[in-house]
């Protein structure tokens, strides 16, 4: 027997005696309280039936008529809280269900997710009595899931790959304490990993694409931005390094704020690829080849993903050798100054002048003398560089604001003398969010995942 508290909006505090049960499944949570609406007692049961979407039983029953009901719920990470009304009757016994749908594009929820959830009754005398906020994890009910923790979050894995999980684990908190000290962020909340044994599996569980993409691409990771989670295919060669590499997303997004959208490619993708912990050789000898060849893509070309399969690769081996050259030369001070900067509203060249005394290409020019590479033909002013132009963007669930990654394929080594690649798996993420809808009319939520990936044979 325990003590269940309630807040009633007039300001009084009710206090009554009730039985509470919390049992925590990957299919079921339910919880049993008692509420402050007219003596009411109150009894939810969670169930997940991803990825269709969460079916919430809700019992109150009592002496005094109710007639609302509201479901508070929110996922943990972003700062939107959602609201659902059932539809009743007023009643003194009410028994109904309500669904957060997450089987469409617009309503997806990963799962990994952790939501907090809470209802508001109001009886016929018009008192508003609040539950105690309870939470609830998204999971997969096609599997039985087991959970390992750390430090810095945790994952959740099936069937007997307990020692891969927990590779994966330690590879996301070395790059949390290693990435996070060198972009300035120490404090960002759990990271929350699911990871999947084979394509097919993760396949079900990843947004909806369309039908070409479902048969031609393999995404091998995909991050969720503010809510910490992170889906993993544990089958992929370099599983440790695509981990490490959303994990330094994920760390880019807490860096940078709401204006994560406004991280260049490069710059975004450079540090994902600085903190990889296995690293492709691929991109190192893409670039190689383009120097040779003096056919390197300027920096100012590399706001978003190029559109070409080698210039994709091309991107990765300059980003990442980008970023080296900045900390290795100047040290994180700087490197933390300029995230600080675009996460306070400053464009990439004013934020690196603020930082580091010179714009992108003036970065471009040191970069190039330290790899030997020829000098940019003709040095781009600001104004003669296009106009950006904002575009619609598509995000998953999870992500309060926008941000600007971009996946990271994994490719099989390019052959020489041209390195055209045969792409061989990726990662996709989101680029910004919006609130999701719930069965009926509301907010609708904005999806999207972008993949570059390996073409099934």
């Amino acid at each position: 027997m325990s003590l269940s508290l309630f807040r009633a909006r007039s300001g009084l505090l009710l206090v009554l005696s009730a039985t509470l049960l919390v049992l925590l499944l990957p299919e079921v949570a339910r919880a049993q309280e008692g509420a402050g609406v007219s003596d009411a007692l109150v009894t939810t049961i969670v169930r997940s039936r991803f990825p269709d979407g969460i079916r919430f039983d809700i019992s109150v029953s009592g002496s005094r008529q109710i007639v609302d009901v509201r479901l508070r719920y929110r996922v943990l990470g972003e700062r939107a809280t959602r609201y659902g009304r059932l539809d009743f009757e007023p009643t003194t016994q009410l028994e109904n269900e309500f669904t957060v749908r997450t089987d469409t594009s617009p309503r997806y929820i990963p799962p990994g997710a952790e939501i907090e959830y809470a209802l508001e009754i109001t009886d016929e005398d018009g008192l508003l009595t609040e539950t105690e906020p309870q939470r609830f994890i998204l999971l997969d009910p096609r599997f039985q899931w087991h959970r390992l923790d750390s430090p810095g979050g945790y994952i959740y894995y099936h069937g007997p790959q307990r020692d891969r999980a927990q590779r994966v684990l330690d590879a996301a908190q070395s790059t949390l304490t290693t990435m996070g000290d060198l972009v300035g962020v120490t404090d960002t909340g759990p990271l929350r990993m699911t990871m999947y044994n084979g394509v097919t599996e993760m396949r079900v569980a990843l947004p909806t694409t369309s039908a070409v993409q479902e048969e031609s691409l393999i995404t091998e990771g995909v991050s969720f931005g503010d809510t910490g989670v992170i889906l993993v295919l544990g089958s992929t060669p370099r599983v440790e390094g695509v981990t490490s590499h959303e994990t330094v997303h994920f760390l880019v997004r807490h860096a940078t704020g709401n204006l994560s959208r406004i991280v260049p490619a490069w710059l975004n993708e450079g540090l994902a690829e600085y903190g990889n912990v296995e690293p492709s050789g691929s991109y190192d000898r893409a670039l190689d080849f383009r120097l040779s060849e003096g056919t390197l893509l300027p920096l100012t070309s590399l706001t978003t993903v190029p559109g070409k399969p080698e210039d994709v690769i091309l991107m990765y081996g300059e980003a990442r050798s980008v970023v080296a050259y900045m900390v290795d030369t100047y040290g994180a001070a700087p490197l933390q100054k300029l995230l600080e900067g675009m996460r306070a509203g400053m464009g990439i060249d004013d934020a690196l002048t603020s930082a580091y005394g010179f714009d992108r290409t003036g970065l471009e020019v040191e970069w190039r003398v330290s790899i030997g590479a020829p000098a940019l033909e003709a040095t781009p002013s600001r104004s003669a560089l296009p106009t950006a132009m904002p575009r619609p963007t598509l995000v998953p669930f999870g992500v309060a604001t926008p941000t600007a990654t971009a996946p990271s394929p994994q490719f099989v080594d390019p052959p020489l003398p041209s390195p055209t690649p045969r792409s061989s798996g990726g990662c996709g993420r989101g680029t910004t969010h919006a609130p999701i809808d719930i069965a009926g009319p509301g907010a609708l939520l904005l999806l999207g995942l972008l993949a570059y990936g390996r073409r099934r044979r």
